[in-house]
C-alpha cells in the first residue's frame, strides 16, 4: 500500500492570511480568499518519497506491581483526611484544580496499568501525566452511598509506557471534587490489536456504493496505518498549503465546518460556499472529505453556548422518528395548528437548510464524513446540556438527512468521551476524540478508555488535536488512531498567514507526513471501485 522509495519534494505555496480559528468557529472569521490546488500539485504520479519506519522502543516484560498511597505524594489543592475506612495514613481530598505528584519506581521500560483507589460525590475527572505528557483520563462517577459511607472504588488508565528507574507522574482533577486513597501501578501490555477488529458496514441505511468502499477500506487499514487529516479555516485551505510547504505532501483527509450554514449571514454563507467547492476539488483530487457541525442555536441568539436553547420544550410530547420523515408543508402545518412546539419547527428548519450544503457533495458523488454536534460532554456547548435529548438530538439529524433527505454519502462521526452521550451503535461509523493537551503522546489510555467504554467495537480517531500524536509512539503503544486531525488557525498558521511552529514544527511534520504508516492524499484508492476489490 505504501512506496517504499520516496523524494521529499519540498514546494512553496503561496501562504494567504487568516485569523485563527479557535474550537469554537468565530463569528467573526475574516474572509480568506480560496486557494486552488493545481494540476501539477494534484499529481502524484511522478513523485518519488523518502518513507522512514517509526522507530522501535525497549520494551522488556517483567511481572511488577506496587501501591502508593496518596498521602506519600506531594499535593497542592488537597487535603489529608482521616475518616471512615481507608489504606496507609488517610486519603487526600482534591478540591477542582487539584494535583498530586508522586514517583514510580519501575524494574523495566514496559506498559503498565494506573489504577487509583478513588470517590467523588458528584462525579470527577483526573488526568493522568508522565513526564509532562497526557497519557490518559480517569473518569470517576458518583460514588454509592451504602448506610451513609461513600466507599472508594477503583479506575484505571492501561498501557502507559514507562522506562526503567523513578518516572514522574502528576494527577490533575480537572472536574469535580475527588477522594485518593492509593495508587495502584502494575506491568501491563501495548494497546490490544483485537480492538482494532471492527465491522465494515456502514450505519446509513441508504450508503451509496463510495460510502460502502469507504467503510470497508477504513477498517481494512484500522490498526495498521494512520490518515493525515487537517482542520481547514472556512473558506480556504491554508492550513493544507502550509503542511504542503513544509512536508511536501497534502494530507489524505480535509476537515472543516458547517456552522456558517444556519448563520443567516450572508458573507458567512459565501465563505461556506467557497469551502464547498474547496471541498469537491479536493475530492476530485483524491482526497478524503470531513465536516463537523457547531450548530448557532436556531433561535434569536444564535450561539453554541451552553444554555442558548431548550432541548427539553422542542421534544415534549412528540414522537419524533415519526416527525424526522414529515415533509416541510407538513411541518409547518402541524406547527401553525400547536401540534409540535416552535422549538422542534426551527431545529428541522436548520436541519434542512444544512442539508443542502450536504446536498451538494452528494450531488457530485462526494464521501462525506460527518461530525455532527461535537463534544457535546465537554460543557461548552447547548447541545450537551442534557445527554438524554442529546441523543435525541443526534438522532433526529441522523433520521432526517438520512431517512427523509437520503444524503447517502454520509458517515458518521459521534465526538466525545462520556458513554453517558453515546447516541447508539447504528447511528454512527467512527467515534471521535479531541485533545487539547500541548502534548505529543499517543493517548493510548484513553484510546483503551473509548474502546472499553463502547458496547461494540468502533474506529476511533482523533478529530482535532493542537499537536499531532508523535507516529513513533503511537506505533509502540499501539495506539493507531484512524487519523490524526490538527486544529486549524493557530496551530498551523500564524497571523500573517505563514507556517507557524508553536505547535507543530516542521521536522515533526516531516516525520509524520513521509512515515510508512502515515497515509498522504497520494496514497488513498478509489473508494467507489474498493468495495468490489
Amino acid at each position: 500500500m505504501k512506496n517504499i522509495l520516496k523524494t521529499i519534494v519540498f514546494a512553496l505555496v503561496t501562504a494567504v492570511s487568516l485569523s485563527a480559528c479557535s474550537e469554537i468557529p468565530s463569528l467573526n472569521g475574516s474572509d480568506i480568499e480560496s486557494s486552488d490546488i493545481s494540476d501539477s500539485e494534484n499529481s502524484s504520479s511522478s513523485a518519488v518519497y523518502d518513507e522512514t519506519d517509526p522507530n522501535e522502543f525497549e520494551i522488556n516484560s517483567k511481572d511488577f506491581v506496587t501501591k502508593l498511597n496518596a498521602e506519600g505524594g506531594v499535593y497542592e489543592q488537597g487535603e489529608m483526611l482521616t475518616d471512615g475506612d481507608f489504606d496507609g495514613r488517610g486519603f487526600v481530598r482534591f478540591e477542582n484544580g487539584g494535583k498530586l505528584t508522586h514517583i514510580v519506581n519501575t524494574p523495566s521500560a514496559q506498559h503498565y496499568r494506573f489504577i487509583l483507589a478513588v470517590r467523588s460525590e458528584k462525579g470527577a475527572s483526573i488526568k493522568l501525566s508522565v513526564k509532562d505528557k497526557t497519557e490518559g483520563m480517569f473518569y470517576i462517577p458518583p460514588s454509592e452511598d451504602k448506610d451513609g459511607v461513600q466507599n472508594f472504588g477503583y479506575a484505571a488508565v492501561d498501557s502507559v509506557y514507562l522506562s526503567e528507574g523513578k518516572n514522574v507522574f502528576v494527577l490533575n482533577v480537572e472536574k469535580g471534587r475527588a477522594d485518593i486513597d492509593y495508587i495502584m501501578v502494575e506491568s501491563s501490555e501495548k494497546v490490544d490489536s483485537a480492538l482494532y477488529r471492527t465491522g465494515s458496514s456502514a450505519v446509513n441505511p441508504y450508503a451509496s456504493l463510495g460510502v460502502v468502499g469507504a467503510m470497508k477500506y477504513l477498517s481494512d487499514i484500522y490498526g495498521e496505518y494512520s490518515l493525515t487529516a487537517v482542520n481547514v479555516s472556512v473558506g480556504t485551505n491554508a492550513e493544507i498549503d502550509a503542511v504542503y510547504s513544509q512536508t511536501g505532501r497534502y494530507p489524505a483527509v480535509r476537515c472543516s465546518e458547517l456552522a456558517y450554514a444556519v448563520m443567516g449571514n450572508a458573507d458567512k454563507e459565501e465563505l461556506l460556499e467557497n469551502d464547498i467547492e474547496l471541498a469537491i476539488e479536493w475530492a476530485e483530487s483524491g482526497g478524503l472529505v470531513s465536516y463537523k457541525w457547531h450548530w448557532y442555536s436556531p433561535n434569536r441568539l444564535r450561539s453554541v453556548k451552553s444554555g442558548a436553547f431548550d432541548l427539553s420544550q422542542a421534544f415534549e410530547n412528540v414522537d419524533l422518528e415519526e416527525i424526522a420523515l414529515m415533509t416541510s408543508e407538513d411541518l409547518s402545518m402541524l406547527n401553525t395548528n400547536g401540534h409540535i412546539p416552535n422549538e422542534l419547527y426551527e431545529l428541522l428548519a436548520d436541519i434542512d437548510k444544512l442539508s443542502e450544503s450536504l446536498l451538494r457533495l452528494k450531488e457530485k458523488d462526494i464521501i462525506t464524513i460527518f461530525e455532527p454536534l461535537p463534544n457535546a460532554d465537554s460543557g461548552l456547548y447547548w447541545w450537551g446540556d442534557d445527554p438524554e435529548n442529546y441523543k435525541k438530538l443526534y438522532t433526529l439529524i441522523f433520521n432526517r438527512l438520512c431517512k427523509y433527505h437520503r444524503l447517502s454519502n454520509l458517515i458518521f462521526v459521534y465526538t466525545g468521551a462520556n458513554a453517558e452521550y453515546y447516541p447508539g451503535t447504528g447511528y454512527c461509523d467512527i467515534v471521535g476524540q479531541n485533545f487539547f493537551e500541548k502534548s505529543n503522546s499517543s493517548f493510548a489510555g484513553i484510546f483503551n478508555a473509548a474502546a472499553d467504554a463502547l458496547p461494540t467495537r468502533k474506529i476511533l480517531a482523533i478529530t482535532a488535536c493542537d499537536i499531532m500524536p508523535d507516529i513513533d509512539l503511537m506505533y509502540r503503544d499501539n495506539a493507531m488512531w484512524l487519523w490524526c486531525a490538527i486544529e486549524s488557525g493557530e496551530y498551523l498558521i500564524d497571523q500573517n498567514g505563514a507556517f507557524s511552529s508553536e505547535y507543530n514544527s516542521p521536522n515533526d511534520l516531516n516525520k509524520m507526513y513521509n512515515s510508512t504508516v502515515m497515509l498522504t492524499r497520494d496514497e488513498l484508492p478509489d473508494m467507489t471501485h474498493y468495495s468490489s476489490q
